[in-house]
C-alpha cells in the first residue's frame, strides 16, 4: 500500500525523525526532534510505517559490509531514510531532509548510540524495552540541535 499523505495535508516544517528499533523490531524509542526544512513532511501517524518500511533494505545492507553507519537505506517522498546498526542489531533509523550533511547525521548516530549504551548498562533498564528516561530524550534532542541546526 501507498503511504503518501493522502487526504491528510502535508506541511511544510523543519523535522528530523529518529527511532530506535530493538530486536524483534520492537520500537525502543522514538522523537520527532529540530532540523533544517525539509519540505512535505508526512503526518506523524505515518512515521513509524515509514521507519519500518524502510528496515526491509536495512537488513539486507546490514550484512554486506562491516560499518556500523550504513548511511541512507531507503527514501520517502525525497526524504532519506539513513540507518546505523549496533553489534547487538539494536537499529537507529533516521528520517530526514536530503539537506543534512551526511557527517553531521554520522557523528549524530554515534552520539546517541554513546547514549544509548549508557541506558543499556543501566542495571535497572530491561533490554528491548521503550527508553521512558526524560535525560536520555534531552540529550538526543541537544544532540539533533547541535548537529543538524548549525
Amino acid at each position: 500500500f501507498f503511504l503518501g499523505c493522502g487526504a491528510q495535508i502535508c506541511r511544510k516544517s523543519p523535522m528530523v525523525y529518529i527511532a530506535i528499533v530493538g530486536k524483534g523490531d520492537v520500537l525502543i524509542y522514538e522523537a520527532k526532534l529540530p532540523g533544517p526544512s525539509s519540505g512535505k513532511v508526512p503526518p506523524e501517524n505515518q512515521l513509524q510505517f515509514i521507519v519500518h518500511q524502510a528496515l526491509d533494505s536495512l537488513d539486507h545492507k546490514t550484512w554486506s559490509g562491516t560499518s556500523m553507519y550504513l548511511k541512507q537505506v531507503d527514501t520517502f517522498n525525497k526524504m532519506p531514510v539513513s540507518a546505523f546498526v549496533t553489534a547487538g542489531h539494536i537499529k537507529f533509523m533516521l528520517l530526514h531532509s536530503s539537506s543534512l550533511e551526511e557527517n553531521a547525521i554520522k557523528q549524530f548516530f554515534y552520539e546517541v548510540y554513546r547514549l544509548y549504551i549508557k541506558v543499556a548498562m543501566n542495571p535497572f533498564y530491561l533490554k528491548n524495552t521503550p527508553i521512558t528516561s526524560s535525560a536520555f530524550n534531552d540529550r538526543v534532542r541537544t544532540s539533533a540541535r547541535n548537529f543538524f541546526m548549525r
